[in-house]
């Protein structure tokens, strides 16, 4: 079934051209108007069908990069369940520009810094993870589709030495960049709210 816009201008071209057979037969000319008024409504329509194909593409395409982007948003927090390193380096960027700013408001400043809270730290055996959730969480786009932020409430329960801690509907937002084609985070920055 034809859009439309098509049929209208079709109607319309048709229109033209049984009054300009009746023009023709009488001996007048035919005016540009009679003919470049039906092409200006076809021009429009193919311009305005193409564009909408387009905008349904890159919505499509974006569904698919949210989806990526929501794997790799989960996957930060939970790679600490199993203590699966290799899982928590495949969400970050790989270089000094990563940065993540701690709701007591201390700095990571860089891969390296990174690996030594993994060692000193996450992998100690007195730290474990015993839950985490993502909730209501939200990614939008930069008009290039390579740079991405997100926001997201955040549930992390663990113990250390024993000792419980919970950190339960966090602010947690942050940037992704799309590197090489892969989806990194950039900055992170949880909060509570008060």
């Amino acid at each position: 079934m034809a859009p439309g816009w098509l049929v209208m201008a079709l109607n319309l071209f048709r229109q033209r051209m049984r009054k300009t057979k009746h023009v023709i037969s009488k001996g007048r000319v035919m005016s540009k108007k009679d003919i470049l008024l039906p092409v200006i409504f076809l021009i429009a329509g193919l311009f305005v069908t193409c564009s909408n194909k387009q905008n349904a593409s890159r919505a499509e395409a974006l569904q698919k990069e949210r989806q990526i982007i929501e794997k790799v948003v989960n996957d930060n927090i939970k790679w600490a369940l199993n203590k699966d390193l290799d899982l928590l380096y495949s969400t970050i960027r790989q270089d000094s520009t990563f940065l993540i700013v701690n709701p007591d408001a201390s700095l990571v400043e860089g891969f390296a810094q990174v690996e030594e809270t993994a060692k000193s730290f996450w992998m100690d055996l007195r730290f474990k993870a015993t839950y985490s959730a993502v909730k209501d969480l939200r990614v939008n786009f930069s008009e290039s589709g390579t740079v991405a932020w997100y926001y997201c409430s955040l549930d992390d329960f663990g113990e250390w030495n024993g000792r419980p801690y919970k950190w339960e509907n966090a602010r947690w937002t942050g940037v992704l960049e799309k590197i090489h084609g892969k989806w990194v985070i950039q900055q992170m920055h949880i909060s509570f709210p008060q």
